[in-house]
């Protein structure tokens, strides 16, 4: 079912269980896409014969991005390409194989909004990570190479209520990190 850009926009904006999927290549992903999107080609979409396929080749890691479970969370899953005739394709071919709430929103060519790419998308992720705060579907703290991933450097004295959602006082947080 064809969706307008309008809309689109708007779910983004409102509907935290909204998957936005760019099915074209990698690459073209990667030199600019409407942020919140992940990639999965049309070809790796008409390659999967059936709808557990298909989470499997990536929908999965998409909604997980997201901070979802694709089976229990993704109410909506929404397609775009270039110019709108790989999304179409996909669409049509997802609700043949059973997927529904599947919406194609033609191409980034009529895309009135911001477009990322990649690089700028890890940068900003980036730089979220390095300053403690969550980015949306994201642990707080997600991102840092210190151990045990809270944000924290867990080899000094510090306040033991630092938010990381890891009691310092004691040895078990189940992190598996001693803390002092």
């Amino acid at each position: 079912m064809k969706i307008d850009i309008a809309e689109v926009q708007e779910m983004l904006e409102n509907d935290p269980h909204m998957l936005l999927v760019d099915v074209r290549t990698q690459e073209e992903f990667d030199a600019g896409h409407i942020p919140g999107a992940g990639c999965m080609p049309v070809e790796t979409i008409m390659d999967c014969l059936y709808d557990e396929a298909l989470s499997e080749r990536g929908l999965d890691a998409i909604a997980q991005a997201r901070g979802m479970e694709m089976a229990d969370d993704a109410s909506v899953i929404v397609l775009y390409c270039r110019t709108g005739a790989r999304s179409a394709t996909a669409a049509q071919y997802m609700e043949a194989i059973g997927y529904v709430n599947v919406y194609d929103a033609g191409g980034i060519v009529e895309w009135p909004y911001e477009v990322v790419t990649t690089e700028e998308e890890q940068m900003v992720a980036s730089a979220i990570a390095a300053s403690g705060v969550a980015a949306v579907g994201e642990a707080p703290h997600s991102g840092h190479d210190d151990g045990c991933g809270c944000g924290h450097d867990h080899g000094h004295a510090h306040d033991h209520d630092c938010g990381c959602a890891h009691d310092h006082k004691h040895d078990d947080c189940g992190c598996g990190h001693h803390h002092e």
